[in-house]
């Protein structure tokens, strides 16, 4: 594959946790037919993106529930560490890919973020290519959002239970925020989802 047919933007699927505060395998859990892991990759893909997956817990299900879909995966051993280890071990994976100029990082829980919202993130990171541009609703700035490949390094270098949060405030200047009211929805505890299915 030529240098210019490479993709220049990659989703990243944050799949590898193991939902202790769900009771079970959250990226395992159904919502209108459909794993929330399969629902989530399906919107990177989508939205036209290549779709790379960071496994942890629960790795070999996450997979067979992705059967049939084009994506890589990378497995994080550390997983346990929490969500930023998980998000080093998918930025120290596209480092040596120097043509990969940005990413797209998206949560498997957050079920009404769909192609649209991300083409419309795509859209906005267009006008700022070499900033940060994140989700925003209710006052909140968060996932999905997307990186530049100036940040990767920093990515990189994340472990434990803080994600990329820190490194959003402290790049303030660079940060474009778009209104993804689709965003506030994320399922954590068994109650969001039984009131997300109707059960």
């Amino acid at each position: 594959m030529g240098r210019s047919t490479e993709p220049r933007i990659v989703g990243v699927l944050l799949a590898a946790g193991a939902a202790r505060r769900f009771g079970r395998p959250k990226q395992l859990a159904v919502v209108d037919g459909v794993t929330l892991v399969r629902r989530s990759a399906q919107a990177v893909l989508d939205a036209g993106l290549p779709l790379l997956v960071v496994t942890g817990a629960h790795a070999e299900a996450v997979l067979e529930a992705l059967q049939g879909l084009p994506f890589e995966h990378c497995h994080n051993g550390d997983w346990a560490q929490g969500m930023g280890r998980s998000i080093g071990a998918a930025f120290e994976n596209l480092l040596p890919r120097t043509h990969v100029e940005a990413a797209l990082i998206a949560l498997c829980d957050q079920p009404r973020i769909g192609a649209d919202a991300l083409r419309r993130l795509l859209a906005a990171h267009q006008r700022m290519p070499d900033g940060i541009t994140a989700s925003s609703f209710d006052g909140i700035t968060g996932p999905p959002c997307i990186f530049a490949r100036r940040d990767f390094a920093s990515l990189a270098r994340l472990d434990g239970s803080v994600g990329a949060r820190a490194l959003i405030e402290a790049q303030a200047d660079r940060l474009q925020r778009v209104n993804l009211p689709e965003a506030a929805l994320d399922i954590d505890t068994p109650e969001q989802y039984r009131t997300l299915v109707g059960g």
